[in-house]
């Protein structure tokens, strides 16, 4: 009786409960363009829409609706469709009405308005290489902070006119490529494109508080997309079977569960 309490606890504290707790899937539809070739790398999301950057001609954004992917509008990236112009991988809201995109071949993160796509300002940096993108925001109003990473591990804290404030490595951290601030639990959301994880890293103390799995990973892949608005976390694939799609998963405020907690749900099992 007692192992078998065990086991109980070790579900509620990794899926919550059939309502929808920490990482449970709660919905699902098909990305946009519907019928075009697996490649879509940034992912952002506002109050009303996701963004989506389609990583081949014509290198569009797709506006959708937020509920159900409907498609509203589409536009092409802030710097155009000659290489390296369209070399973007990471796209996230700035809670400004703005988006970020990081073009990691031209070095450049770009503001842009989230309505057209036009570009408001950009800041360079000097050598290297990055994929993923966020900013600090508070989902209405602007923050302090703009944090970029590279799919090796390490991560880049910038003002948000681009002057570096400092830089850190996780070894666990490699083949992730987008990023999304969360500011409620505060933590960068990123989804690994290789294992399909979820991590929730806090850039405060540059560690590992949350992480979940995506429960069709065994079918699905190229997870490369991630984006933000609560209570969920937005995922996009672009490999597997269904394939071009995006994943809702449920994420509330105040997460309590960490990967210590999962640490030691695990070793009941051992």
């Amino acid at each position: 009786m007692k192992r078998a309490g065990l086991i109980v606890l070790a579900v509620t504290l990794l899926w919550g409960t059939a309502y929808g707790g920490f990482g449970d899937l709660v919905a699902s539809f098909p990305n946009q363009p519907a019928s075009g070739t697996s490649t879509h790398y940034g992912l952002a999301a506002d109050a009303n829409y996701l963004y989506s950057y389609y990583y081949r001609s014509p290198y569009y954004l797709y506006r959708m609706r937020r509920s159900n992917g409907a498609l509203v509008s589409s536009y092409r990236n802030p710097l155009g469709t000659t290489s390296p112009a369209y070399y973007f991988r990471g796209v996230s809201y700035d809670g400004t009405g703005h988006l970020l995109w990081l073009n990691y071949s031209a070095r450049r993160v770009v503001r842009a308005r989230a309505s057209t796509g036009s570009m408001v300002s950009s800041w360079s940096w000097p050598t290297g290489s990055r994929y993923g993108v966020c900013a600090n925001h508070t989902g209405t109003s602007g923050g302090n902070r703009i944090y970029t990473n590279y799919y090796t591990g390490d991560f880049w804290n910038h003002t948000t006119t681009g002057s570096l404030v400092s830089s850190w490595s996780l070894a666990f951290y490699s083949y992730n490529y987008d990023m999304a601030w969360d500011w409620n639990n505060r933590v960068i959301w990123a989804i690994n494109y290789n294992n399909e994880w979820v991590y929730g890293i806090d850039p405060t103390s540059q560690r590992l508080l949350h992480s979940f799995r995506h429960p069709l990973y065994a079918s699905i892949s190229g997870c490369y997309g991630i984006a933000y608005w609560p209570p969920y976390v937005y995922i996009s694939n672009s490999g597997g079977t269904p394939d071009e799609y995006i994943w809702v998963f449920d994420v509330p405020n105040n997460v309590t569960i960490n990967a210590a907690s999962m640490g030691r749900v695990k070793a009941l099992f051992r």
